[in-house]
Order: structure tokens, then C-alpha cells, then sequence
């Protein structure tokens, strides 16, 4: 990595850490003196990504695919496509604060495969515009592009989601009921259970927490529970393989593996060591992904509750 570049953003590490310091104290103290003020505050924060600069590794990435941008519900999306047209499609979705780019480990061995790896930056995100960006924009990104690359003629095989990149996409898929191949890598499945994550990371008590859901609640026009994956996934026509890391400390383990429960005929895949961010960049992922896109292993169901035993060893299919 250039000096220059490492320097820069290492001077952006400390100034967010600095920004992310000032602003929990200053909502710790806005919670108990101006609780409509801590809740306004907080919605925002909610719903405001931070736009963390491109590595060199995945400028480099990009600069070899061929860019474009689809308008979408939320303002234009920037995407970038590999290979020839014509071959299957395989999305690229990526998660909250990230960019396509972070999912570039995938796009060689889709490559290799025959696939046309799309990867985009979510609105908010990355070149896209906006600077507000919810799961419901997530899920609008997802379907503009896929529409845009539909009316070209391209045909759409499976999508890769990570974080809350996968949640799009099985909120997706749910609405859409589309039979293709669904990656979900690290997938999050309760918009409770993260805004209580993100309550405790910035110091915001319960009743913040919960005036900030209800805000959220009237805006949308529906309940939270809406958007709990598990019992939303129920119909679902595609077919899919969870990967989650057993050590994840963002999104937990629990998550993915209540997912791959309720996903009518899903696989799973528990992985050791690799935490939330590293797993996209594994090889054997990585693999695993390509496998099963291809039909060529008959991974593991997940177990059923009360069955911790070690998971199965993937076979092969013949």
C-alpha cells in the first residue's frame, strides 16, 4: 500500500474515532437532558453510513471492470460488471458502511466459472448517491439493478450477499420469489436486535432505543417484526447457502443459523476464526460459493435445535 495513501487513512481512523467518541458523550448527556433531541439524533445516525474510503486493492479491482450506473428509487447507484455479457449473472451485495468493492475475493472465481460478476455500492455508499441508506433502500438497490440488467437481456443466477447486503437480499428474494442461488455470508435477520447493538455501542438507553423504533415504525407505515427475516422466508423459492462465522462478534452466529433454519431447503456453513469482515475474502468461502452455485457439493442442512453436533462435511454431488 502507498505511504500516502496508508497515511491518509489512517488519518481518517482517528478522526472518526475522535467523531465517534464526541458523539456518544454528547448523546449520553442528550438522553437524560433532551431525550426528543438524543432520539432525532440517534434516527440519524441509524440511517447514515459512514462512506470509509476505497482500498487500493479494490480501486485496483474496479479499474478492470466496466462501470455504469442505474437509477434507482433512492438516487443513481454506481455498479460495475465483469466479463463478457451474456453470461450468467452473479450480484455482488455488500453490507452497512462497506462498498461492492469489499466483495472483490468473489469476482476471479466467478470469473473462472463462467459467470458475469455486477458488483454496486448501495445508496449511501461508496460512489452512489445519498447520504441516508436503510434496508429498505438496500432492497430498492438490489431490484433497480437487477431490473436494468434484465432490460439488457442479461440473465440473473444467483446474488452474493454479506452483512446486511445479505438481509437485502433475502428480504429480496422474499418479495420477488425468484428462484436463483443465494450466498448469504454473516446475514443479520432482526432490525431489533441490531438497532439494540447499535443502542449499546453509542451509549443510548432502552426508552431512546425504542422512541427511535417507533419513529422508524410511523414512517415506514409497518412494524419492525416485518422485517424479521426468519418468519418472512418461509414462501421463499430460491434456493440458499448461509455462511457464518461461529466467532462473529457483530452479527452472531444465532443469526445465520435461525435463517438457514427457516429458509425452506437452505444449507449452512459455520466457519472458525474468521469473524464478520475476513470471511469475504476467504478462499474457501470463496469455493464454497462457487460449489454451490454450481451444484457441485450437497452442503449440510443446519442442525435442527437441540443437534450441536459437528456439522456434516460437504459431499460431493454426482
Amino acid at each position: 500500500m502507498p505511504t500516502s495513501f496508508a497515511l491518509a487513512r489512517n488519518s481518517t481512523n482517528v478522526r472518526n474515532a475522535l467523531r465517534f467518541a464526541w458523539v456518544r458523550t454528547s448523546l449520553g448527556i442528550a438522553s437524560a437532558v433532551a431525550p426528543a433531541r438524543a432520539t432525532e439524533t440517534a434516527s440519524r445516525l441509524f440511517t447514515t453510513p459512514p462512506r470509509i474510503p476505497h482500498t487500493a486493492r479494490e480501486l485496483e479491482l474496479l479499474s478492470t471492470g466496466a462501470p455504469f450506473r442505474v437509477r434507482g428509487p433512492h438516487g443513481e447507484i454506481a455498479a460495475w460488471r465483469f466479463g463478457a455479457r451474456g453470461r450468467p449473472v452473479v450480484l455482488l451485495s455488500h453490507g452497512w458502511g462497506g462498498r461492492g468493492a469489499q466483495l472483490r475475493a468473489f469476482v476471479p472465481a466467478l470469473l473462472g466459472a463462467g459467470y458475469q460478476p455486477v458488483l454496486f455500492d448501495h445508496p449511501g455508499h461508496g460512489h452512489s448517491d445519498g447520504r441516508e441508506s436503510t434496508l429498505v433502500h438496500f432492497v430498492g438497490a438490489i431490484d433497480a439493478v437487477v431490473r436494468a440488467l434484465e432490460e439488457e437481456g442479461e440473465r440473473i443466477a444467483g446474488i452474493v450477499g454479506h452483512s446486511l447486503g445479505a438481509a437485502a437480499a433475502g428480504a429480496w428474494l422474499n418479495q420477488t420469489r425468484r428462484e436463483i442461488a443465494a450466498i448469504l455470508v454473516a446475514p443479520p435477520t432482526s432490525l431489533q436486535r441490531y438497532s439494540g447493538y447499535f443502542a449499546r455501542k453509542l451509549g443510548i438507553p432502552e426508552r431512546i432505543r425504542r422512541a427511535m423504533q417507533e419513529g422508524f415504525e410511523r414512517k415506514l407505515g409497518q412494524p419492525w417484526r416485518d422485517f424479521e427475516l426468519p418468519h418472512s422466508v418461509a414462501a421463499v423459492r430460491a434456493r440458499a447457502l448461509v455462511v457464518h462465522d461461529a466467532g462473529d462478534r457483530e452479527v452472531a452466529f444465532a443469526s445465520g443459523l435461525a435463517l438457514a433454519r427457516a429458509w425452506p431447503g437452505a444449507r449452512l456453513v459455520r466457519t472458525e476464526g474468521l469473524g464478520h469482515r475476513a470471511i469475504v475474502r476467504d478462499p474457501a468461502v470463496v469455493r464454497d460459493a462457487i460449489d454451490f452455485l454450481d451444484k457441485r457439493v450437497v452442503f449440510a442442512p443446519p442442525p435442527a435445535p437441540g443437534e450441536w453436533q459437528a456439522f456434516a462435511a460437504p459431499a460431493p454431488a454426482f
